[in-house]
């Protein structure tokens, strides 16, 4: 079978609804918003699709006028899926993601140390497309499987320190491999393409990661994102 490669790249714009809630900051709920830019390379080889994508976020949270802020990395994200069923426009898509993801947070609270969530996970993927005249509906359902995770556990209060290394090497460190037990980073997202032929898309997602694990965190993003 020949094999014929298409790749194009994207650009998305994400306005984020952002909650954290972490026992560091004695359970508190920091609620704020999020931006974030998304870069990605897409390439198509018969019927497999593989997507690339880097991202960079910046959030702001607040709890009786105390701050919260956040940055988010993530370097590598690659999803791949292959067609289970095609009909009438209607195609249903299987797969595997896999993802690294950093998270940077500071609670004025603590007015303490940065800390850290990471999660190297791998996730299966369902994709749910329907095509009619030149647009097209997508809903997508990903959650975790396995992966390796680390999290700052403890704080030492009313001091601050802005160390590097808690942005480069602690991640890293007492990587826990595991499951449900551990964590659990789930995403919805619907997409809605106006024109194919333009490739300008208006999504929303949902994405929730929580560990549960030492001192537990939760955080929820109501996504809006733009892209082209």
């Amino acid at each position: 079978m020949p094999v014929h490669a298409q790749v194009k790249h994207s650009h998305s714009i994400v306005i984020g609804l952002l909650q954290l809630r972490d026992e560091s900051a004695l359970g508190m709920v920091f609620s704020g918003i999020q931006l974030e830019y998304r870069y990605g390379l897409h390439w198509t080889i018969n019927e497999h699709k593989i997507i690339y994508q880097s991202a960079i976020g910046l959030g702001i949270a607040f709890n009786r006028r105390m701050i919260g802020a956040q940055i988010h990395f993530s370097p590598v994200n690659v999803t791949w899926t292959m067609p289970f069923y095609e009909n009438s426009g209607h195609t249903i898509r299987g797969g595997a993601n896999f993802a690294i993801n950093y998270n940077y947070q500071y609670y004025e609270l603590n007015d303490g140390p940065i800390f850290w969530n990471t999660v190297i996970g791998l996730s299966p993927v369902i994709v749910c497309s329907y095509q009619w005249d030149n647009k097209r509906i997508t809903a997508v359902l990903q959650n975790s499987l396995i992966g390796f995770t680390s999290r700052r556990q403890g704080y030492e209060p009313y001091f601050w320190s802005f160390d590097w290394r808690d942005f480069i090497i602690n991640p890293h460190k007492n990587l826990k491999f595991g499951s449900f037990n551990n964590y659990n980073h789930t995403k919805v997202s619907f997409e809605f393409i106006p024109n194919i032929y333009l490739e300008h898309s208006f999504s929303y997602e949902f994405n929730y990661l929580g560990f549960f694990y030492g001192y537990r965190f939760d955080q929820i993003n109501h996504n809006f994102l733009w892209g082209m």
